[in-house]
C-alpha cells in the first residue's frame, strides 16, 4: 500500500568535513588534557574536560558517519512517524473503499466523511458491506 521511501541524498562534502572538525577538536582536547606530565590540571577538571571532549567526538564523528550510512541523525524525526505527502494516514478510522485513514479531517455530526484519496463518501458509524 505504501511505497518505499527513496534513499536520502548524499550530504555535501564540505558539511561532512565541517562537522568532523568538531570530532577532531574533541580528540585533540582529550589527548592534550591526559598527556600532561604533572598534576595540572586537577583530576576534577580532567574529568569535566573529558566529558566535553567525548561529547564533541560523538557529535563530530557520529553525525557524518550516520549521514554517510544513509541513517537519520539524532535530531531528526524517526522515519516511521514521518508521513509522506502521497501516503494515507494509518491511525484511526479507515476508508472502506481504499483503506486510507481519516487523519485530521472533519466529520459531520451524522458521521459522514469524504475520503481525501479516493474522493468517495463514507460513514464512520456504518460497517462496510
Amino acid at each position: 500500500m505504501n511505497t518505499p521511501k527513496p534513499p536520502l541524498p548524499r550530504p555535501p562534502l564540505f558539511g561532512l568535513i565541517f562537522l568532523s572538525m568538531f570530532g577532531f577538536i574533541g580528540l585533540g582536547m582529550l589527548v592534550f588534557i591526559w598527556s600532561q606530565p604533572s598534576n595540572f590540571p586537577p583530576l576534577f577538571f580532567k574529568f569535566v574536560a573529558s566529558c566535553i571532549a567525548i561529547a564533541f567526538m560523538a557529535m563530530g564523528f557520529g553525525g557524518p558517519l550516520s549521514m554517510l550510512k544513509d541513517r537519520e541523525p539524532l535530531n531528526s524525526t524517526p522515519s516511521d512517524t514521518e508521513g509522506s505527502e502521497d501516503a494515507p494516514p494509518v491511525k484511526g478510522y479507515k476508508c472502506p473503499n481504499c483503506g486510507a485513514g481519516l487523519g485530521e479531517q472533519e466529520v459531520s455530526p451524522s458521521g459522514d466523511v469524504k475520503c481525501n484519496y479516493c474522493l468517495k463518501w463514507w460513514n464512520i458509524h456504518r460497517t462496510p458491506e
